[in-house]
């Protein structure tokens, strides 16, 4: 094969890599919609796959300033945008000594990338237990890509490459198409997923638009409760007009999914909601409900542990990491949440004083005692401005139609 023709099939390869990267971006954005990504997923063999990737804490690069959430799909299609444009200058251009310079560019960008694939296949097949069908096409077209590369690298007469001074010599336009790439798919995914719930509700999965707004009709009627709030953990910004109220056990996969929804709804509406943690552990050993103690009482450890950490202000990292654990299949124990108490900062002998002291089994008694008031019998369980939603892990497209009909009633 000549040159032409091997810069050719780059191209086609590095487009079928943005493809991909824009599926899993709107796989990501889309979450609790019937969207084009996870058909896609599901045609190739692959089920609920992505999604379970999509839902991950692993899935995207939270709170990045401007942004928000940014799903690691993105850097996928910045770096396949990059990889493109290089095999177009390759396929347009008739020096040996050009080709040779961005090949110098295109081979450790390439190893980066598979690397960087490796990782990942390594977190989804260990951590979160499952392979994206839609990921796994992606590590094909990365390793594809470099394989091109070399036989270009062959056909140019295994010219000597100079990686560093091309590198230095490329690196600021390199840039500026990885950062435009990447912009343009954030936007494109962003636009694909909003036109796709705006369009028609009926995409939201196992509710019409008809249900969704029977909910949100039902849920205006609903009484006030007079929930407390003062003294419980929240993350947003206190004086924000919308409170989220959510009852949780960490050892509840709903409710560790529900995480993940509540910290897109924080980050696309900041300054407008905030969300206040109550612990409703499901085990008889901590919570007097619960007519059966489960072995280890790991969901009254993590309990305690929570609202220990908080007395140290660092609620929402060990939040977080409770539910990190909960995905990687580590167990709640003495052992692991000093561990990760260690990890966050935290001062690990006031958690362990905190957590068998009685003021904290008080606090924890007093939100079981109101649990019991507001008729909590499963996890997870939400309350938006005082008033109930439906318990179990609420669908998005509802969540974020409700959160926009309050904020037009304010």
């Amino acid at each position: 094969m000549n040159r032409k023709n091997l810069a050719i099939g780059g191209l086609v390869v590095g487009v079928l890599g943005i493809l991909l990267s824009f599926l899993l971006a709107v796989e990501y954005f889309g979450i609790g919609t019937d969207n084009l990504a996870g058909a896609a997923c599901s045609a190739l063999g692959g089920g609920d796959s992505c999604l379970k990737v999509a839902e991950s804490s692993y899935s995207a690069i939270p709170g990045v300033p401007f942004l928000g959430n940014v799903p690691i799909a993105l850097l996928g299609f910045g770096f396949y945008g990059l990889v493109v444009y290089a095999f177009y200058l390759i396929s347009k251009s008739t020096s040996s000594e050009e080709v040779s310079k961005l090949l110098s560019l295109l081979v450790p960008v390439l190893v980066l990338g598979f690397v960087f694939d490796l990782i990942l296949f390594g977190i989804s097949v260990g951590i979160i237990g499952t392979i994206c069908q839609l990921c796994f096409l992606t590590y094909i077209v990365t390793i594809s890509l470099l394989a091109i590369v070399y036989l270009l690298w062959k056909v140019e007469g295994k010219s000597e490459l100079n990686i560093p001074s091309a590198i230095k010599d490329g690196f600021a336009t390199f840039g500026l198409v990885f950062f435009f790439s990447f912009s343009v798919g954030f936007a494109a995914s962003k636009m694909w997923v909003k036109g796709e719930s705006s369009n028609t509700l009926a995409t939201s999965r196992g509710m019409d638009s008809q249900e969704i707004q029977s909910k949100i009709d039902a849920y205006f009627l609903e009484p006030t409760l007079g929930i407390k709030v003062v003294g419980s953990p929240t993350i947003g910004k206190k004086d924000a007009p919308i409170t989220i109220v959510k009852y949780a056990d960490y050892n509840c996969g709903h409710c560790m999914h529900t995480s993940h929804i509540l910290h897109t709804v924080l980050s696309e509406y900041d300054g407008m909601v905030k969300v206040v943690y109550k612990n409703f552990p499901l085990d008889g050993s901590c919570n007097r409900l619960m007519q059966q103690p489960r072995p280890g009482a790991t969901s009254c450890i993590a309990a305690m542990a929570a609202i220990c950490a908080d007395k140290q202000g660092k609620f929402e990292p060990m939040y977080r990491g409770l539910y990190d654990n909960l995905e990687k299949g580590v167990a709640h124990s003495g052992a692991s949440v000093v561990n990760l108490g260690n990890l966050i900062g935290l001062n690990v002998n006031a958690l362990k004083t905190c957590m068998a002291s009685r003021e904290a089994q008080n606090q924890l008694n007093a939100e079981i005692d109101e649990a019991e008031k507001l008729n909590i019998q499963s996890t997870p369980s939400l309350y938006i401005n005082d008033r109930r939603i439906e318990s179990g892990t609420p669908n998005p497209v509802f969540l974020k139609t409700l959160l926009e009909q309050i904020i037009q009633k304010m």
